[in-house]
């Protein structure tokens, strides 16, 4: 039975992307339609509708001489997506704000992250810093401002990880969650923004100081 070309469309998009977080395509390499093509056996109309959504997302673009290639990352690039962040995060903290459920799925997170601190198991605390932001992200219902967010999260997902590298860093990154919690808690919304602010520069300066750029 043969898929529907949208179908087709969205599994080239998606292994583009997977391809993207692996490693496989860095920052900056080209895609080749014609070797895509042949290398997922696949036509070139659904892969170039792939490629149009990934150009849209800002994970591609075209050059003047019409060639496609991953977006290079530079370190102006990454203090605008910051920058994007903390003015709609600190949007989805006003989102959440009222709302004990999503507030009490946070601390219980937070929890679970110090426990695994303690035992010094890193690698299930990186797991869930993301898992933080995931609840943070989906129980907001601001379906707009989490679809953008998500566009320049998936950006910065492939070198978020090496910026987690440092134990001295994990373990402030939790502190910063910590008080965000703390601060919801309270009804303390402004002081809730100000370490969201905060975090997300640390987080910045970590990452940009954890990329070689030459």
């Amino acid at each position: 039975m043969i898929k529907p070309r949208t179908n087709t469309s969205d599994n080239i998009y998606d292994t583009i992307k997977e391809e993207i977080l692996s490693g496989e395509l860095s920052f900056g390499d080209r895609i080749v339609e014609i070797d895509y093509s042949k290398k997922l056996n696949v036509s070139r109309t659904p892969l170039r509708e792939a490629i149009k959504k990934l150009e849209i997302e800002g994970i591609v673009e075209r050059l003047a001489n019409g060639r496609v290639k991953i977006i290079d990352i530079t370190p102006e690039r990454i203090k605008e997506i910051f920058k994007i962040r903390i003015a709609l995060e600190n949007i989805l903290l006003e989102s959440i704000s009222q709302n004990p459920e999503v507030i009490s799925l946070l601390e219980e997170n937070l929890i679970l992250t110090e426990h695994y601190i303690k035992l010094k198991k890193w690698k299930e605390t990186r797991k869930l810093f993301l898992e933080f932001n995931k609840i943070f992200y989906q129980k907001s219902e601001l379906e707009f401002t989490i679809k953008i967010l998500k566009q320049y999260d998936f950006i910065l997902s492939k070198l978020r990880l090496s910026s987690l590298n440092s134990k001295e860093r994990i373990i402030s990154a939790c502190e910063e969650h910590s008080l965000i919690v703390k601060y919801l808690k309270n009804s303390q919304l402004e002081l809730a923004k100000a370490v969201n602010t905060t975090h997300l520069l640390s987080a910045e300066t970590s990452l940009l100081n954890s990329i070689d750029f030459d």
